[in-house]
């Protein structure tokens, strides 16, 4: 019996598994004893716990994934809306550009026109000065002064001192800021404020120009009344005195062609008329309209038979298409004396006289010296 007991007793637990745990080599080996369902448990929950906790990351994992993935987005959408407001940005500043140097093109086209009105003003002061003498050459001093700082431009009016560079080197100090502006911004600003202190000294400049032209026309327009004054009391002294000697020439009154541009009767075309024709009857008396020497009595084509009286005023007056002549070269002759008879010699329609004045050299018109 013993001997059974013990050979059962020494049988292996085929339900159990021994681990060996060896520690120290001075230590004694120790057993663990774990039963088979358990060995098997612990396997299959330590891959369960293994699987889930990879599941739980690759979860985590594509979450932020997609989150990672959505701020990219976002990005890439914010990055494209800015590019798209540079793009307009740059877009706006060239056009900026391209006005500011339009008006800055402009700018110089009118301080070119300010330098020929000013070289016309200062060419109407020396027409000026010629008539006027020495009283109008002081206000071509000052006139010429008043061109001379226009003509000077945009250099040198408003001169602003500009500080040497070396006068702030005692203050220069690595303490600096300021609002960031780029390279592109910078030069577009300084054409605008170029473009507009050039405008603002063209205002200067119209000012002076102004000013000058109308102190300038203000004179012109005083000395062209004191001349015509002069001329005009001299002109109706001159008429007063001779339309008290002067004399018509004829019986009748009746004038059928005036002094100056005319339709010509023969060819139709605009011609000028170097007298007055008066419409008479054939054979009427024709009278010297001031005492005289007559200097020619003849016949010549266009103006058939005509006299020519020489007179001491410095007049001579014509008389031609004559039907005949009772006068000649060197007689003298006086103020209502006989000289010939009113005809249709020459190149006429009918019978007139032509009546002419000449005043050195110069035909005038005879309705200025003696009335019908």
């Amino acid at each position: 019996m013993p001997q059974k007991g013990e050979a059962m007793k020494s049988q292996p637990d085929h339900n159990r598994i021994t681990l060996l745990v060896v520690r120290d080599a001075g230590r004694p080996v120790k057993q663990l004893h774990i039963s088979k369902p358990l060995a098997f448990a612990l396997p299959a929950a330590a891959a369960l716990s293994l699987s889930s906790l990879v599941t739980s990351m690759h979860f985590h994992a594509s979450q932020s994934i997609s989150q990672l993935e959505a701020e990219a987005a976002a990005l890439s959408l914010t990055n494209l809306r800015m590019e798209m407001k540079v793009a307009d940005k740059d877009k706006d500043l060239m056009q900026l550009r391209t006005q500011v140097s339009e008006l800055s093109e402009e700018a110089d086209h009118i301080k070119d026109k300010l330098k020929s009105v000013n070289a016309l003003e200062q060419e109407l002061q020396s027409l000026i000065n010629k008539s006027k003498g020495s009283a109008a050459e002081t206000k071509e001093s000052k006139t010429g002064s008043t061109a001379s700082n226009s003509t000077l431009g945009l250099s040198s009016r408003n001169a602003v001192p500009i500080p040497n560079e070396t006068s702030f080197k005692g203050t220069i100090t690595s303490q600096v800021g300021g609002e960031y502006i780029a390279a592109y911004q910078n030069e577009s600003l300084n054409l605008v404020e170029e473009t507009k202190d050039d405008f603002e000294e063209i205002h200067g400049m119209l000012d002076e120009m102004v000013e000058s032209i109308t102190q300038t026309i203000t004179l012109a327009e005083h000395a062209n009344n004191v001349q015509a004054n002069q001329q005009a009391k001299k002109a109706q002294a001159e008429k007063a005195r001779l339309n008290a000697a002067v004399l018509w020439p004829t019986d009748s009154r009746v004038i059928s062609s005036s002094f100056g541009y005319r339709t010509d009767p023969f060819k139709g075309l605009s011609a000028f008329h170097s007298g007055v024709d008066i419409a008479g009857n054939l054979g009427d008396p024709v009278y010297a309209a001031l005492d005289g020497e007559v200097v020619t009595a003849e016949q010549m084509g266009a103006r058939g038979k005509y006299i020519v009286i020489k007179h001491s005023n410095g007049l001579e007056t014509w008389y031609m298409h004559l039907k005949g002549m009772i006068v000649s070269p060197g007689d003298k002759v006086n103020k209502g004396q006989k000289i010939g008879l009113l005809g249709n010699t020459g190149r006429s329609t009918g019978p007139h006289l032509h009546f002419q004045v000449v005043k050195q050299n110069k035909t005038v018109d005879p309705l200025d010296y003696v009335k019908p």
